[in-house]
């Protein structure tokens, strides 16, 4: 990073911490009476910050959630529409002020590593805070790995003094994050009886179930939901959970009537057999963690869709691709925003990573007619999983914003696809 470059970012930072005080002393100190959750890390943010939602609301806690999925605040009930995980200043102040006003006792919270280098969560401090992955994101804006881990760090420098902080056993910045906390409590979740939670005997067959060891009692928890890795945010939301007072039984219990998100491992179902599987995976480890999972359980062939965003990190491209090749039988690659990009271009570039892999992959730019293709191809018991936009109701595409609905999407296709075949 050249003299200038470094230049232009402190003052860009000193700007934005400016923003973040003025939208502070416009709308009074409304986080006095509120205690904040906030949940970080690179995949799973937005179903963990939901299932904990879901189980102090089940509490009877007057509790609100900001997340990627969905906005829960006061007399705000909606979809967040705005493809941001955490809003900007002025409107994250003002969803808290209507918190307070509403008598709300807890807000969770979702925060991205943009918004911790651009300061808009400050100067709130939190009483939870969690996280339990970094993987590769985002290095567009933060061009190393390394940077976006400490990026990450900072949020646990702001945990009050009596605050509790939630990490992986063995995760690889436990120390950078610990240096940088000041929390009374920390606790540890993992696979193993070395952590203060831990589940074993997962089955994933078609519905998720585990055991879960929590205060030295075992209970057997057997969820609504798909996929082994929801047992790591199961295991954080009962940490967090329990923390609020929440007894261990009715965490279990309020968990295992967890229905999941939309967008988020969301099934499609026809009556001929045939799924599709709606989810927002847009990294390497998110899209080989819901391949594999999707792997152990009873489907004949894996059919994914997906693109690259445009003007985002490239460098994530090849190592999608490579998994996409190697975990799934047939590849349609097409486009998802290309923002500035020639979305064609994007689409060759990919094609020369999964060419590596031997996997068969087709082409198809136009995304609908991606997904028409897909239907073409499935045979019952086949899964397709089309990934990227998820709850978007909008794609930037050279520069103009195109309306956007992926499940309306593929159930008029399905529908078109019955009326042509009857």
């Amino acid at each position: 990073m050249n003299k200038h470059r470094i230049r232009r970012n402190f003052i860009y930072r000193r700007y934005m911490l400016a923003k973040a005080y003025y939208a502070w002393k416009k709308s009074g100190k409304p986080w006095a009476s509120i205690s904040f959750i906030w949940i970080t890390w690179t995949d799973g943010k937005s179903t963990t910050s939901n299932m904990l939602y879901h189980v102090m609301k089940q509490a009877w806690y007057k509790v609100g959630l900001i997340s990627t999925v969905f906005i829960d605040v006061g007399d705000w009930l909606k979809d967040n529409e705005t493809h941001m995980t955490s809003l900007d200043h002025l409107v994250l102040r003002q969803l808290i002020k209507k918190a307070e006003q509403a008598w709300y006792t807890h807000i969770v919270l979702e925060v991205s590593s943009h918004a911790l280098h651009q300061y808009r969560t400050r100067p709130l401090r939190f009483m939870w805070v969690a996280c339990t992955n970094i993987t590769r994101e985002h290095l567009d804006f933060h061009n190393t790995i390394a940077h976006y881990a400490s990026t990450k760090a900072e949020l646990f420098d702001r945990v009050d003094r009596n605050g509790v902080t939630v990490l992986p056993s063995g995760f690889e910045y436990s120390s950078l994050f610990n240096k940088k906390t000041w929390a009374a409590k920390k606790y540890t979740f993992w696979y193993n009886n070395n952590s203060d939670v831990w589940v074993d005997n997962i089955n994933q067959a078609w519905i998720l179930s585990f055991d879960l060891h929590f205060k030295q009692k075992t209970y057997s928890l057997v969820t609504k939901i798909v996929g082994a890795f929801n047992a790591e945010n199961m295991m954080i939301a009962t940490l967090l959970a329990d923390q609020v007072w929440v007894s261990e039984e009715d965490i279990v219990s309020w968990l295992s009537t967890f229905e999941g998100l939309p967008w988020r491992q969301e099934l499609v179902l026809t009556e001929e057999g045939i799924t599709a599987m709606i989810d927002f995976a847009v990294t390497p480890d998110g899209l080989s963690t819901l391949y594999t999972a999707i792997r152990g359980m009873w489907y004949k062939k894996i059919i994914p869709v997906f693109g690259a965003t445009g003007n985002r990190d490239k460098g994530k491209r090849s190592r999608m691709w490579a998994v996409a090749g190697e975990l799934c039988d047939i590849t349609i690659i097409t486009e998802d925003e290309n923002y500035h990009e020639d979305g064609l271009v994007i689409m060759k570039e990919v094609e020369k990573w999964i060419q590596q892999t031997w996997g068969a992959y087709e082409m198809v730019q136009d995304r609908t007619e991606a997904i028409r293709r897909w239907l073409q191809l499935c045979e019952p018991w086949d899964i397709v999983v089309v990934t990227g936009m998820a709850n978007y109701t909008t794609r930037c595409m050279n520069e103009w914003s195109v309306a956007w609905n992926e499940k309306e999407v593929i159930e008029k296709e399905i529908t078109w696809l019955w009326y042509v075949l009857a």
